[in-house]
Order: structure tokens, then sequence, then C-alpha cells
């Protein structure tokens, strides 16, 4: 078998893609319709519903509906991803503001004020969020207040964030050694509901350790800190297969922690491994690593990572191979896309992309070597979402109207990318593919960020 890195550059080359790569092949992750479909897409909601009791979710490619995002309440998993997309621009405007073109004709300041409202009105529903005890998502949920205490030093962001990290900790079972992701799990194929006799968790679990780390460092409360690592070993020992490929869930037994059963509720089926799973797993592991220099962790990350690049390099997709199949064990053509080719997850493949960066980040003094091919990894999938994901129909671009407040005009498409997959098991209560997803785009944004930071934009 080749290695599960072959066909990555060497260093030299990377070198190249850093200096030449990144500002070409990849500026789409900078241009004004990546910012301006954000923009559209926030005034459009709040026109709608100024209270914003519901946020985007997806967006279907056909239909009477095709194209416009449709939209969950705000207690929904997935209603902090938008606000934080919007956080996003924020900081390129402030911090890197050649990453975010703005119109000429209005002055940078009227459009950082302009952007800044918009990002607080999006923000300020999820503070109610803060006090629940009914979800494991609150680092997703909670994300756009932690960046707006990092770019703005709002106290109260802060306040609910660190609630939030202890709501979450309310979950944590000393028993099983972890953090309940979900109280129930229920399909056309099976009912989980009693929480006396079922534990479950899921992989993505993973991406909300990063909350409570953060927290216990911004409160001095270890206890958070000691709760993440531990439920992080618990996921290691229960969802992370020998081979490094990962399932979704893990139904431990509530008495003693062991499994009970090991099956998927979003992917192909029980063994095989969902591409957006085996994502968070590479986010996760490496963000955890990062927080507590526990090499267990890391080694986690890399060997997920180096499962995850495999498959790709053994994609059946005709084109664009880096762009992830919805699941690595499905059968390509079972179910295809509106280009045709086998179905794809766009989401998976742009959180893959931020692990990647992290764990080049992270490697770079010990090992530059495989650093250096992680990050040729990221860039690649970048390259190729932007190639076969990017919707090219539908350009946005600012405006601004005699009152100097910016315009998008309306659109087709209003999310950046396309073809993602929410859930598209065959048992499934809703079963949705081929989309756009707001956690896509988000991490998409987030990609570029997280370039700028590093220097090498």
């Amino acid at each position: 078998m080749p290695s599960p890195i072959s066909g990555l550059t060497t260093p030299e080359k990377t070198a190249q893609s850093q200096s030449s790569g990144v500002a070409t092949g990849l500026a789409e992750l900078f241009n004004e319709n990546t910012a301006a479909k954000i923009w559209r897409v926030a005034m459009a909601f709040i026109e709608h519903d100024p209270n914003l009791e519901t946020y985007p979710e997806y967006i279907l490619p056909l239909g009477g509906a095709a194209g416009k995002y449709l939209s969950k309440p705000a207690t929904f998993w997935t209603c902090g991803f938008f606000p934080a997309s919007l956080y996003c621009l924020l900081e390129r405007l402030r911090r890197y503001p050649q990453a975010l073109p703005r119109p000429p004709q209005l002055e940078a300041v009227a459009f950082h004020n302009q952007l800044l409202a918009l990002c607080r009105a999006w923000s300020a529903p999820l503070h109610a969020q803060a006090t629940r005890t009914n979800s494991h998502d609150l680092g997703f949920i909670m994300q756009s207040l932690r960046m707006d205490w990092e770019l703005n030093g709002t106290e109260a962001s802060l306040k609910s964030y660190v609630s939030a990290a202890e709501s979450l900790a309310t979950r944590y079972d000393e028993r099983v050694r972890a953090i309940r992701s979900w109280d129930k799990a229920v399909s056309h194929s099976y009912e989980i509901v009693d929480k006396e006799k079922n534990f479950l968790i899921v992989i993505d679990s993973m991406c909300n350790m990063d909350l409570l780390f953060y927290a216990a460092h911004h409160s001095s409360n270890s206890k958070l800190s000691s709760i993440a690592a531990t439920h992080a070993h618990t996921v290691l020992r229960t969802i992370v297969r020998p081979d490094n490929s990962t399932y979704h869930v893990a139904n431990l037994d509530p008495q003693s922690g062991n499994v009970q059963l090991n099956m998927t509720h979003q992917g192909y089926s029980d063994d095989s491994t969902w591409s957006r799973g085996q994502a968070w797993a590479i986010l996760g592991f490496t963000q955890t690593y990062m927080w507590t220099r526990d090499t267990t962790f890391l080694s986690a990350a890399q060997r997920t990572a180096d499962y995850f690049l495999q498959r790709l390099s053994e994609s059946p997709a005709p084109t664009h191979k880096d762009v992830p199949l919805w699941d690595f064990d499905a059968p390509p053509y079972e179910d295809i896309d509106t280009n045709g080719q086998p179905l794809r997850d766009t989401s998976a493949g742009m959180i893959a992309a931020n692990g990647l960066l992290l764990l080049h980040q992270a490697l770079q003094a010990a090992d530059p070597l495989r650093s250096s091919l992680y990050l040729t990894a990221a860039l690649r999938i970048a390259s190729d979402t932007i190639g076969y994901s990017v919707e090219r129909n539908d350009v946005a671009s600012f405006t601004v109207d005699n009152h100097s407040k910016v315009q998008v005009a309306p659109g087709t498409w209003d999310a950046i990318l396309k073809h993602s997959t929410a859930n598209n098991n065959a048992s499934a209560l809703m079963r949705y593919r081929d989309l756009g997803l707001v956690y896509a785009d988000y991490y998409f944004l987030e990609l570029g960020n997280k370039l700028l930071r590093m220097g090498l934009v």
C-alpha cells in the first residue's frame, strides 16, 4: 500500500506554493463574491425577521426553493456558523484589510461600522443559549461570541462563552468518563431514547472540546480542561478504529462506559467511514493537542489525517478528487450530484483542511517535512474545492446606495459553495444532500483566515 500521504509534493514545492499558489490559485478565498454572499444573506434575513428567530442552514440545488437558504430555529446546532462567518469577515477587515475588498466609494470606517453592526445583530440572540444543558454543540453555537471577545473585547460575550462551557460540562458523567453528546437517536431503523440504558457520544463532539479548554483558561477553572481531555481519551478509545478510520457514534453503557454498539447516524453504514466524521476527528484531536500538548492526541490527529488523505488518493471521482466523497465507503455512483459525479461533501473537505493547517502548525518545529506535507494537502483540498464547489453562475458584488449603505443585489445561490451533504443515511428521518451548507462556508472562510494568520498569503 502506498504511503497515506503519497503524491504530496516536496518541501521545496510547498514553499513555491506558499509564495505563488496560495496567492493565485486560492484567490477566491478572499474575493469580493465571497464576502458579498455573506453580507447579502445577513441583510436579507434581518429584513425578513429582525428578531432573528431562525438561522441559515442549507440550500437545495433543485425545486421551488432552490438557491435560497432554508433555516432552522436559533436553538439548532448549526445556528452559530453564520454569525461566525460574519466575524471572519470582521477579522479580515480589522487585521488583513487587503483580504476583504470593499466598495471604493465607501470610506473604510463606514464599511467597518456596518459590518460590525451585522456581527452584533447576529450574535446577540446567541447569549440566550449559554445556559442550555440539553446540547453538546455549544462550542459551535457560541463561536461568534468568542470571536466578539477576541476582536472587540466585549466582556459580556466572554461571560456567555464561559457560561456555555459550564453548561456543557454538566453533561459529563464520571462513570462513563465522557460528555453525553445526544439524549436520543431516532431514525427509520432504530429508536434510542432511554438515557438510563444508553449513553451516546459522537465524533463531532471532539470539536466542541475547544470551548471547554478556552473557557478553562479564561476562568481559571481547571475542571473544564480535565473534562475535555478525559472525554477526548474516551472518544479515541471508543470511536477511532484500529485502522484509524472512525465510527460516527458510540453507544456506551451508562454504568461502566463500555461500548454497547458502534453505529452511524448520517453515514452510509455502521462500518463505513463517513467523511465529515473523519474530518471532525482531524480537527478535534489537533485542537485538543494544541491545548494539552499530550502527544497521544497529536498521534491521533496524524493517524486520522493520514487515513483521510489515503482515501482521497483512492477516490473514484473523475475530477477534483480532493473534494471528498460524502462517505468513503459508499458505492460511488449509488448517488450522484448535479455534476453527474459521485456524491461529495464539500464541508468535510473544508473541516479537514482546517485541521491539516493546524497539524502543519503543530509540527513545524518537530517534523518540518511532515508539516509541509500536511500544508500541501490542505492547499490541494482548498484548490479542488474552489474548482468544483464554488458557485459560478451567481457572482455577488457590493454597491452603495444614496445613503452610503452597503447593498448586494439578490442572486440565485445564497452560499459560497455547493456540493455538501448533510445526512444521506438511507434510514434518516430527513435525508438531504448535494447542498449549500452554512458550515461549509464558515470553514471555507476560516481556512482563509488561518492562512492569513500564518502569513501564507
